[in-house]
């Protein structure tokens, strides 16, 4: 494999491609990043596939017309990264497209780090203990998602998951539905940016004040268990303590959440995971305490003996006993954030990550 690399990382969740980019580029590798901006949240791009409207049907007609404009660009490259099978309009161009990316570039590889065919087949199969699925359907209101419904969809999965190279899972959770498939790569964590980002220095033992935020996703309420979270807030807010401020927003762009995250001590992230997700760990870096994802397996499978962030559940009063926990005993903020900002440095260097991207590229090339 050649020493430089000219990458492409195709589609967008949660800064994830952007701080791959970032470890990356920092290994000297040339890198392009082609995807809609994760909508609402606009991230960076270099191509945009975005369709630029709220309407579903005119977004879906001005993203077929730019993907098929655009992948004329997306060929030559060593490696292409598709993070979803749904990268693409939601119609029958996805499988046209996969198929042209496979022909005119050199190794693609498929990451395993949201929902997909496979994903919901785990869930049906009864292969999860603990997981967003059924917030999914709540969300919309239907019995089946689209992956079980949209032959499109599934067609794409099916046909990327045998014929990349290798999936790449992201985390435990993603590795569940394709652990039997003989082309599942090892876990390869998520990456967060870890070089200039420094640490929110405070004292949380002598706090007056300790302010609470969770970020609410429109579309996403039950999948990340915001109406749970939110239950739990109504009743810490009837508790009228004085030493509990609440901060509650809905659907910010990425830099504007950032921002907000930089005011809170404390971050509600999601109910239905087992394990951390991207904002999670972005804010465990910046030393915020986190309550989200942290089952014993979660534990066993990295062997960490000291919790990098607070374990909640579906249920509202975990969620009230630990802010009320942490609002009674501050002292324990101060470990529990130097242990969380420890967790990502160890674990999540973008830099580090980027390199286990590139060993795995040449093993399964």
């Amino acid at each position: 494999m050649a020493q430089k690399l000219k990458i492409l990382l195709l589609g967008e969740y949660s800064n994830y491609f952007n701080n791959l980019a970032h470890g990356l580029r920092a290994l000297n590798h040339e890198v392009v990043l082609a995807n809609d901006g994760d909508l609402y949240k606009n991230y960076n791009r270099d191509i945009d596939l975005f369709g630029g409207s709220k309407n579903l049907y005119v977004n879906t007609f001005v993203r077929i017309i730019k993907e098929n404009l655009a992948i004329s660009k997306m060929k030559g490259f060593d490696i292409v990264q598709i993070i979803n099978p749904n990268v693409f309009a939601a119609v029958a161009n996805n499988l046209y497209l996969y198929k042209k990316i496979l022909k005119n570039n050199g190794s693609v590889f498929l990451s395993a780090v949201g929902d997909d065919y496979y994903w919901w087949k785990a869930y049906r199969d009864n292969k999860f203990t603990k997981s967003p699925h059924l917030g999914f359907l709540e969300d919309t209101g239907k019995e089946k998602a689209h992956w079980e419904t949209h032959k499109g969809r599934s067609d794409a999965n099916k046909f990327l998951a045998h014929n990349c190279k290798a999936i790449i899972p992201g985390s435990i959770s993603y590795q569940i539905p394709y652990q039997d498939f003989e082309n599942c790569a090892p876990v390869i964590l998520q990456p967060i940016q870890i070089s200039g980002e420094q640490p929110d220095l405070i004292d949380h033992s002598k706090l007056e004040v300790l302010n609470v935020y969770h970020g609410a996703q429109l579309g996403r309420y039950s999948f990340k268990g915001t109406p749970t979270i939110d239950v739990a807030l109504n009743q810490v807010k009837k508790q009228d303590r004085k030493d509990i401020k609440l901060i509650r927003t809905d659907s910010l762009p990425f830099k504007e959440y950032l921002k907000v995250i930089s005011e809170a001590h404390v971050l509600i992230d999601q109910t239905n995971f087992i394990e951390p997700t991207m904002n999670a760990l972005t804010s465990m870096l910046k030393g915020k305490v986190v309550l989200g994802g942290c089952e014993p397996v979660f534990m066993e499978y990295h062997k960490l003996k000291e919790q990098p962030l607070i374990n909640i559940t579906d249920h509202p009063d975990s969620i009230v006993k630990a802010i009320n926990d942490l609002a009674d005993n501050k002292e324990k903020l101060n470990q529990i954030s130097s242990t969380a900002r420890a967790y990502v440095l160890k674990n999540h260097d973008s830099i580090n990550i980027a390199q286990q991207f590139v060993d795995c590229w040449e093993r399964y090339s």
